[in-house]
């Protein structure tokens, strides 16, 4: 008889074969599996919650206004301008070469309010009513000039709307981990280490505005003017504040002021007064 090299398998060589079988069987599986959901799709993607349910801080509330800086311009918005600021041509030719003075009735045709506009709103001295229309609108109603914005979350309008003077104002919640932590380390005794404490912040950019004063030596910005502010809360020795900084960017480099505002109990403060500038 003729010698062969065929090897009867031994038991082991059968177990390590059914082995290696198996996996490969379990990873095919998990592909086609994995296909079969990719083309079927895990069914339709879950609506983004409200814009009042996803918010990580609450703005709601009054608030009064902080006038710790630009004391002279914020406290007198219609004064004559300081600084390298001025007017626009408008206010310039009314006043003549002498520039109009603080008795002098606005120029004819000027918009009461210009001053109220979306750009310098938040830097007039007043006192702040924010809160909710829906679920995906906040409301910021103003008692100096008795002005409103409207702040809408993830809504593009459909058409381009008239200008104002407060004008079309798209809002988003910005969030994330600060930096570092508490503690470091495991956690002690082997625990995981503590979450970073989370920050959030209302992101608002403004576009579609009649142009207005921005109060800050008295700088003017156009209808064309793209005005990007942030409202940061914070706590500081058990009071409530927030800050709103504002990038208005109308050609050239973009001009940036902050204001702080604090939280005020209720509303008993809150009286509305018309746009024109009491002297």
């Amino acid at each position: 008889m003729q010698n062969s090299k065929f090897k009867m398998p031994t038991l082991r060589d059968i177990r390590r074969s059914a082995a290696i079988l198996g996996v490969a069987c379990l990873s095919v599986l998990a592909l086609v599996a994995v296909a079969e959901g990719g083309q079927r799709g895990a069914g339709p993607a879950a609506a983004p919650a409200p814009a009042r349910t996803a918010a990580p801080v609450d703005l709601t509330g009054y608030w009064v206004s902080l006038v710790t800086e630009d004391w002279i311009e914020r406290m007198s918005p219609d004064s004559p301008p300081s600084g390298t600021g001025g007017r626009d041509a408008g206010d310039r030719a009314a006043g003549g070469a002498g520039g109009r003075g603080r008795g002098a009735a606005p120029p004819a045709g000027a918009d009461p309010c210009r001053v109220y506009g979306a750009g310098g709103s938040m830097r007039l001295p007043g006192r702040l009513n924010i809160s909710w229309v829906d679920d995906n609108t906040l409301k910021i109603e103003m008692d100096s000039g008795t002005q409103t914005r409207t702040l809408h979350f993830g809504q593009a309008p459909a058409a381009v709307p008239q200008r104002s003077l407060q004008g079309y104002s798209v809002a988003s919640w910005e969030t994330g981990a600060r930096a570092g932590g508490f503690g470091g380390g495991g956690g002690g005794r082997g625990g995981a280490a503590p979450a970073a404490p989370r920050w959030g912040q209302l992101k608002v950019v403004t576009t579609n505005t009649t142009g207005g004063f921005l109060l800050s030596s008295r700088n003017t910005y156009s209808e064309n003017a793209v005005l990007t502010e942030y409202f940061a809360a914070h706590t500081d020795f058990g009071t409530d504040y927030m800050t709103v900084v504002t990038s208005v960017e109308d050609g050239g480099n973009p001009r940036i002021v902050s204001s702080t505002f604090k939280k005020e109990p209720n509303g008993s403060k809150f009286k509305p007064t018309g746009c024109e500038v009491v002297r």
